[in-house]
C-alpha cells in the first residue's frame, strides 16, 4: 500500500474542513495516510515536522496544504523533504495562486484549486510506475518538465453537486488539540453545504471557487443527524461562505428541520443583499440561531472600490431587520484600506452606535491583508512597494489575525490587540501607510468593537469592565511607548493560550 504523509504545517486553532476531503480521498484511492495538522497545543516547528512526523513514517509520499502565511518555512519544509527523497506534492490557497513558485521551491507536483479528480489521477499515476510522461494525464496538475519548463494542465471539471464528496473525514485526525474549555471540538459541527462563492471582492483571494456547486439538502441533513449520534454534537456552523446564495433550498432546508422535528439549531454566514424578510423568518424559524454578516463597511466608496455590490443604506436597513426580527448577529467590518480617511471609518462608527443593541459580537480583527490574487493586491503592490511580500522576512508573521499565528503572540501584540480589536496591520503600517488621525479613529471603533466582544465573552460585569480598563490603558500605553508591553509581556509569557478558551463562534469563560 502507497503510503502518504499529509501535513497541514502552519499552526490552526480549527479542523481545516477542506482538507478532510483530501484525506478522504487518498484513502479512497487505498493510500495509507497519515495526518499531521499542526496546532498551538501540539505546535511543531518546520524541522520537528519533517524528523518526528515524517522521517518515522518514511512514506512514499508526502502531501503539503498550506496558504500564504509564513511561507518561507513551509518552502524550507518542501525542500526538505524533497532532498530526504520523498515525493512532494502540494495544494492549497497558496500553491493554487503561485504553482510555478512552489513548484521552484521543492513541490514536485501542485494541485490547482478544487483537488479530488485530480487526486484520482495522481493516485493511479504513482501506483502505476509514475511515467513522467504521463504526467500530462493528471487534471489541474502542474509540474516542470525534464526540460525545466513549467507545465499547467487543464484543471477537471467542478464539481458542482457536492453530494459525491459525502461528509467530513476525520478518522485520521488526532482531534484532542482542537478540544477547547467546555469539550467541545473546535471544527467538528462544521457542515459544508456548498462550495465556492460567485461573488467577486476585491480583497478576497478565490479566483478557482467562482462557480458555486451545492450540496442537496438530503445529505447535508444526513450529516447533521450522523454527528449528533455518533458525536453528540445538536449545534452546528454552516461553512459556506454565501449560504443563502440558492433561497429556495435553504427554505426548503428549514422546513424539512421543521417538518422531522430534529433538535438541532446552527449558525450561518451570508451577504446582506442574499437574505429577505421571509427568508430570515423561515432560518430562525429552521433552527438558526445566530447570523454573519460580511457587511465589511458602512461607507459607500469603500464598499464601492470592493465590489460588495449594495451600499451603506442596504446594510443598515438588511442588519436592523434582522435585528427586529430577534435574530442575533455577528458583523463583519474592515479597516485599513489605503483610501481610507477617518471619515469612512467614522461612518463605520455611527453604524456600530446604531445597530450594537441587535449584534452579538463584531469581528475583533478585519484590517486588510492584500493577499495574492486579489484586486487590492493588483492594483496597490507596486504603488505602496509590497510586490511578493510573503517571500520577504518581515511579513511571515502576516496571517488573518497575527497574534493566532504565532507561538507567541504576548511578543507580537498588546492586550488591546488581543482583546478589544487587532489593529495591527493599521497601527504598525504593514502594507499601507496612514497618517496618526486616522489610526487614532481606527483604535476608537476597537473600542466599541472590543466592549461588546468583551460582553460577549464574559457573564460577569466587573471582569467586563476590568478587561475593558486593561484595554484601553494597553492601548494608551502603545501610542506612547508602542514596543514596550510586548518586550515585557513577551518576556514572561511565552505560551500561547489563547486557542485553549476561545470556541468557533463564540466564547466562554476562561
Amino acid at each position: 500500500m502507497t503510503k502518504i504523509a499529509i501535513i497541514f504545517p502552519t499552526p490552526i486553532a480549527t479542523i481545516p474542513t477542506g482538507l478532510t476531503y483530501v484525506i478522504k480521498r487518498f484513502k479512497q484511492n487505498g493510500f495509507d495516510v497519515r495526518v499531521f495538522i499542526n496546532t498551538f497545543k501540539k505546535f511543531k516547528n518546520m524541522d520537528q515536522i519533517k524528523n518526528d512526523v515524517i522521517d518515522s513514517f518514511n512514506p512514499d509520499v508526502v502531501g503539503l496544504s498550506y496558504g500564504t502565511y509564513n511561507i518561507l518555512e513551509v518552502y524550507r519544509l518542501q525542500r526538505l523533504c524533497k532532498e530526504g527523497g520523498y515525493f512532494v506534492i502540494a495544494g492549497g490557497p497558496h500553491p493554487s495562486i503561485g504553482a510555478e513558485e512552489s513548484l521552484r521551491h521543492g513541490a514536485d507536483i501542485v494541485f490547482r484549486g478544487e483537488a479530488e479528480l485530480g487526486i484520482d489521477d495522481f493516485c493511479r499515476w504513482f501506483t502505476d510506475g509514475q511515467d513522467k510522461t504521463m504526467l500530462v494525464k493528471i487534471r489541474g496538475a502542474s509540474y516542470i518538465d525534464s526540460e525545466g519548463r513549467v507545465q499547467h494542465n487543464k484543471k477537471p471539471r467542478r464539481l458542482m453537486k457536492t453530494d459525491e464528496l459525502g461528509e467530513m473525514d476525520v478518522s485520521s485526525i488526532d482531534l484532542e488539540p482542537f478540544t477547547v474549555a467546555d469539550g467541545s471540538v473546535k471544527g467538528l459541527n462544521v457542515i459544508s453545504c456548498g462550495r465556492g462563492c460567485p461573488f467577486r471582492c476585491s480583497f478576497c483571494s478565490h479566483s478557482d471557487w467562482y462557480a458555486w456547486g451545492k450540496r442537496s439538502v438530503d445529505s447535508i441533513i444526513a450529516e447533521m443527524v450522523h454527528k449528533n449520534e455518533e458525536y453528540g454534537i445538536t449545534h452546528f456552523w454552516m461553512s459556506d461562505e454565501t449560504f443563502t446564495i440558492h433561497k429556495d433550498r435553504i427554505h426548503e432546508f428549514c422546513k424539512r428541520l421543521r417538518n422531522e422535528k430534529l433538535p438541532f439549531t446552527w449558525d450561518a454566514g451570508t451577504r446582506i443583499n442574499c437574505v429577505d424578510e421571509s427568508l430570515l423568518k423561515t432560518m430562525k424559524e429552521g433552527g438558526m440561531t445566530k447570523i454573519t454578516y460580511g457587511v465589511e463597511s458602512a461607507d459607500d466608496e469603500t464598499l464601492k472600490k470592493v465590489n460588495k455590490g449594495y451600499s451603506a443604506k442596504d446594510a443598515y436597513e438588511t442588519v436592523l431587520m434582522t435585528g427586529k426580527l430577534g435574530i442575533p448577529m455577528y458583523i463583519n467590518l474592515m479597516t485599513g484600506f489605503p483610501w481610507e480617511s477617518v471619515e469612512h471609518v467614522e461612518n463605520n462608527i455611527r453604524f456600530i452606535k446604531t445597530v450594537e443593541k441587535y449584534v452579538y459580537c463584531f469581528q475583533l480583527y478585519g484590517a486588510v491583508i492584500p493577499y495574492p490574487d486579489t484586486g487590492i493586491y493588483d492594483e496597490y503592490h507596486d504603488i505602496y512597494g509590497f510586490t511578493n511580500w510573503w517571500m520577504q522576512e518581515e511579513f511571515q508573521d502576516a496571517g488573518m489575525v497575527i497574534y493566532q499565528n504565532v507561538a507567541n503572540p504576548y511578543k507580537v501584540s498588546t492586550f488591546f490587540q488581543r482583546n478589544l480589536y487587532d489593529d495591527t496591520y493599521v497601527a504598525e503600517d504593514y502594507f499601507f501607510k496612514f497618517d496618526k488621525p486616522y489610526k487614532q479613529a481606527v483604535a476608537k471603533m476597537g473600542f466599541l468593537i472590543g466592549w461588546k466582544a468583551i460582553c460577549a465573552q464574559y457573564n460577569s460585569p466587573v471582569k467586563c469592565y476590568f478587561k475593558y480598563a486593561v484595554g484601553r490603558g494597553s492601548q494608551l500605553l502603545y501610542e506612547i511607548f508602542p514596543r514596550l508591553e510586548k518586550r515585557i509581556v513577551g518576556s514572561l509569557i511565552k505560551t500561547n493560550k489563547i486557542h485553549e478558551v476561545r470556541l468557533t463562534g463564540k466564547f466562554v469563560e476562561e
